[in-house]
């Protein structure tokens, strides 16, 4: 064969795992494939920095059109794949490109509202063509309604309360966060956003949106009917997966992959579309975090050319910025049974509040803070350090 490596997601992850083959000496034919006319960016910022205003959409970039020259690194954008089989991988537009080893780093997308048309007032963020359309209908004005409290859907309603907009959060769980944080952790976020003037509204499904002129209608299942000039859904993401049918790999949690990314012969998988094994804790997770891609990066372009990574990979970290606060959160919180506050904010304030999750057994899986940046580090740190077998099984 003389296709070389092909790497199909011109993500982060996909960025990062090319420039370290080459880092790892790599000097054959390198081929970097993203679906997105774009070169490589970085999508943290979108929902931080770009729909504030504060950074224009250019500053999101990873790299240059020189320095992936300089690398040797091939690039081919604006180019979905839609198939894949043991020698090649097909383009939408009928090219196939043939590989030799395959990397896939296709991220995941996100969830949409049945029957919401794209490029209407019904947004969603993913996309960097998704940040500056949103921020351009923030800046023509609200209200806005955001449909889902997740970390995404907070962050677009912390932007839009930045332009004075009149903004509700609906979220069917009890307090914003709480399938992903718990209600302990979650209870801060809603106290915080109420504070900053957004209307929360949460326990109450979302039934319909419809779309007409000038202004969106959300129905709740109360019989609660909002008005919005613009509707942001924030329900999650799906992997990116499906063209992977010919391989087998499009299972809906991700691609399986062992511990080191390795998803079949001759094929890789990493970033937020690939679910690895965890031997910590005996399971397989895909996790869809920016420092997870990046560790993951290493390890995949050492198993790729055969060889040990440099080491091992840190517990998942994760952090947001609403408003003025920090929120950091390092660790496996899918797994917690309960919540502890490890150390309380001053004068009761959730800010400063330090938390720990735990098991089922008593043993930490996972540490968070809010607003406590150097507590928080130590805590990161003790996480890291705890010993890395696989729990015993009865």
């Amino acid at each position: 064969m003389s296709g070389g490596i092909v790497v199909v997601g011109a993500s982060l992850a996909g960025l990062r795992v090319a420039e370290a083959l080459r880092g790892n000496g790599y000097t054959g034919r390198l081929r970097l494939v993203g679906d997105e006319p774009h070169l490589p960016y970085d999508r943290p910022p979108l929902s931080k920095h770009v729909l504030t205003g504060e950074w224009e959409a250019g500053r999101t970039a990873l790299t240059t059109s020189a320095k992936l020259a300089e690398a040797g690194i091939e690039t081919v954008l604006g180019a979905r794949a839609v198939a894949a089989d043991t020698e090649s991988v097909t383009l939408a537009d009928g090219t196939r490109i043939a590989y030799d080893r395959l990397v896939v780093a296709t991220g995941a997308a996100a969830r949409t509202w049945p029957g919401t048309a794209p490029g209407g007032r019904v947004h969603r963020l993913r996309t960097l063509d998704d940040g500056v359309r949103l921020r351009t209908a923030l800046a023509e004005g609200g209200p806005v309604v955001v449909v889902g409290g997740g970390f995404i859907g907070l962050e677009v309603a912390a932007a839009a309360r930045g332009y004075g907009l009149d903004v509700t959060v609906v979220e069917l769980a009890g307090t914003l966060l709480e399938p992903v944080l718990g209600p302990e952790i979650g209870a801060c976020f809603t106290r915080l956003h109420r504070a900053e003037g957004v209307r929360v509204l949460t326990g109450v499904p979302l039934t319909s949106l419809r779309e007409g002129t000038g202004a969106v209608t959300v129905r709740l299942a109360d019989g609660t009917e909002l008005t919005a000039a613009h509707v942001v859904v924030g329900i999650g993401a799906e992997p990116n997966n499906a063209w992977l049918g010919g391989l087998g790999l499009d299972d809906a949690a991700g691609v399986p992959c062992d511990a080191r990314g390795r998803a079949g012969d001759r094929v890789w998988a990493l970033g937020d579309v690939a679910a690895w094994e965890q031997p910590v804790h005996g399971d397989r997770v895909r996790h869809e975090h920016w420092t997870s891609a990046v560790d993951q990066a290493a390890v995949v372009a050492a198993a790729v050319l055969g060889r040990e990574p440099a080491r091992p990979q840190a517990p998942p970290y994760f952090w947001s910025t609403q408003y003025d606060v920090n929120f950091q959160l390092a660790g496996r919180p899918d797994l917690a049974a309960s919540v502890q506050v490890l150390e309380a904010g001053e004068d009761g304030a959730d800010r400063g509040t330090v938390f720990a999750l735990t098991d089922a057994t008593g043993r930490r899986v996972a540490v968070a803070a809010f607003h406590n940046p150097r507590r928080f580090l130590r805590l990161r740190r003790e996480l890291r350090e705890e010993p890395t077998e696989a729990p015993s099984r009865p």
